[in-house]
């Protein structure tokens, strides 16, 4: 069932360049309208329900995916894991929609636009049947990517349809409900052409002994959000609602950026459970190196690229009232080497090592962190402040978990190699820096910017004969001979 790793990169790196593009055509048109306050309004029920649904997932996707990537080549076993998750998660979901209730009934700052709020509740449901961990688990990304760019075209078209005057906020929760997560009633309906119920007892159906260990990566979820979700709601009670507008607006573009470097960590999890589970340790360390390779590659140029975009980028996409966001989003952009690496050896080494609990003793340093450097600098500092405390917490995390960690860490962190993504990335740098000072408008800059970018950055690879490159021209050079 399962593709190549290159294959299935390109698949999720399709995926990931529509997430990437999408919201270019999207948040431009709904923050223009819905104004920071409006998005703010939305970004702040969504983190609240982000919480409701992080009880009722218990940890399920993430481990989840292990599970079904162990089991993949056993017909009956996968199908018995697959049916076992999916009742567990089903009755966690009403305990979750019973706190929806009980919030909407006590919590004043949520009786302001119940409506809004109940909409937005919609993620708890669609995330249960969404199921994204199997086909994560069995590598099949290819319908991950076509069903995602399907259900994105049409959320547009939603978007621009309904959505047309700041009073049209419920739609707009409606749209980031659906956007998100309307292919997961695809995904529910497809299962069955993988799990086969003819071939389970139903007697044999234990979802109860997936709790224990869901509760481990429960665990690591809970602390890892406190960081991710914390950091807007804390904005929100201690500031206002534009802030967190502002903020929203640089991390989104953070996030834009990271899913391109994102997409092969999608991919190397299952692979590396499944080689481990399978005993193939060598093949393993091979992999997880290449992995960390890439990543490094990657993630030098993105950091500098956005760090330089970000003007031309915010002031395009959100407009001029959301000039503020420009500081934040270069302050984040170091967020994107240090998740990159925390990712490699999180992700794809400790926890399919079954080491999660390094993991969480790491996320939980950073979560400490992200929570003291947010109460003290957002009073001073507003967005500003829990953009520093979010790119301090991410370095705290990458760090702490390399020394922490270190002994099962299969991986070379500093190589003669990684010098020349260092060295591209400067002279990228300086390149982005001259077109910077130029007075373009902010579409031909942000363009100018991509495309000179990436030449030059590939252009010194090449140059400097790097490894990578040659993977990557060699394998254009025999598309093409074909």
């Amino acid at each position: 069932m399962a593709q190549s790793i290159k294959s299935n990169y390109i698949f999720n790196l399709l995926n990931s360049v529509s997430q990437l593009l999408f919201p270019l055509i999207t948040f431009p048109y709904a923050s223009r309208i819905m104004m920071a306050d409006g998005i703010g309004q939305v970004q702040f029920f969504s983190s609240i329900i982000s919480y409701i649904s992080l009880f009722t997932c218990l940890g399920i996707p993430m481990y989840a995916i292990r599970e079904v990537a162990k089991v993949r080549s056993d017909a009956a076993k996968m199908s018995t894991t697959t049916i076992e998750i999916l009742l567990l998660h089903a009755m966690l979901t009403i305990l979750g929609y019973v706190a929806a209730a009980i919030i909407c009934m006590t919590v004043s700052d949520v009786q302001t636009d119940i409506p809004l709020f109940l909409i937005l509740s919609a993620t708890i449901f669609f995330t249960a049947i969404g199921c994204e961990w199997f086909y994560q688990g069995i590598e099949d990304f290819k319908y991950v990517a076509i069903r995602g760019l399907v259900v994105k075209i049409i959320s547009v078209a939603l978007l621009f349809l309904f959505v047309k005057t700041k009073e049209d906020i419920l739609w707009y929760g409606a749209y980031t409900v659906f956007g998100v997560l309307g292919g997961n009633i695809f995904n529910f309906l497809r299962l069955r052409k993988y799990v086969d119920r003819r071939i389970v007892n139903i007697h044999d159906l234990h979802p109860l002994r997936h709790l224990k260990p869901a509760i481990h990566i429960f665990v690591f979820n809970v602390i890892t959000s406190i960081y991710l979700q914390l950091n807007t709601m804390l904005l929100g009670f201690l500031k206002d609602v534009a802030a967190v507008g502002y903020f929203t607006a640089a991390t989104k573009l953070m996030y834009m950026t990271m899913s391109v470097s994102n997409s092969l960590g999608s991919v190397m999890m299952p692979r590396a459970s499944n080689l481990i589970a399978e005993n193939k340790m060598n093949e393993f360390k091979n992999v997880v190196q290449k992995s960390y390779d890439f990543i490094i590659a990657i993630s030098i140029p993105l950091t500098i690229g956005l760090i330089f975009t970000s003007k031309s980028a915010i002031l395009l996409l959100s407009g001029n009232s959301f000039y503020p966001s420009i500081l934040a989003s270069q302050i984040v952009a170091i967020n994107i080497i240090s998740i990159g690496i925390s990712g490699v050896m999180g992700m794809q080494i400790l926890y399919p090592m079954g080491k999660i609990n390094i993991v969480i003793l790491c996320t939980f340093l950073g979560a400490i962190t992200n929570v003291i450097v947010n109460v003290l600098l957002i009073p001073h500092y507003g967005h500003y402040g829990t953009a520093i405390a979010f790119a301090t917490t991410e370095l705290v995390v990458t760090v702490s978990m390399y020394f922490i960690g270190k002994k099962y860490i299969p991986i070379r962190l500093l190589k003669h190699q990684h010098l020349n993504y260092l060295v591209s990335g400067v002279a990228m740098g300086i390149v982005l820096f001259i077109i910077a000072k130029q007075e373009y408008n902010n579409i031909v800059t942000l363009l100018s910017m991509l495309l000179t970018g990436v030449s030059v950055y590939a252009i010194c690879l090449i140059a400097l004969h790097d490894p990578i490159s040659k993977i990557i021209m060699n394998t254009i050079i025999s598309k093409i001979r074909k």
